[in-house]
């Protein structure tokens, strides 16, 4: 009885051991990529991209950006180096996941923008 109970109690802290590993690199894009000013995700994306919300916004934002949106990008902080990081970011994020059809604009209106500066 008292083995079953060690391996019982072994067992559990193994398990416990190995989530939390796994939580740990279930870090946020936030904290492996940078924005201006380290705002959060959604400041960056509505205020310095424009993208608005969801896949539609991102494909607006996509559809109609100019090199004078670009310029403001600029002006508000964004570097070239965070726009490749992102659009590296979404472009794995879509391939992940097929079914997110907001990764898939985010990455191509990356991209664009990198075309655009």
């Amino acid at each position: 009885m008292f083995k079953v109970v060690f391996i019982f109690l072994f067992l559990i802290g193994a398990i416990a051991q190995l989530h939390a590993a796994i939580v740990e690199t279930n870090t946020s894009p936030q904290s492996i990529l940078s924005t201006p000013q380290n705002l959060s995700l959604n400041s960056f994306g509505q205020w310095v991209i424009g993208w608005g919300t969801g896949a539609e916004g991102a494909r607006q934002r996509l559809d109609n950006i100019q090199r004078e949106d670009v310029l403001i990008i600029k002006q508000k902080g964004a570097t070239l180096e965070m726009i490749i990081a992102w659009q590296q970011y979404y472009e794995q994020e879509a391939l992940n996941n097929p079914n997110n059809p907001t990764a898939r604009y985010r990455a191509r209106l990356m991209k664009k923008i990198t075309e655009l500066w």
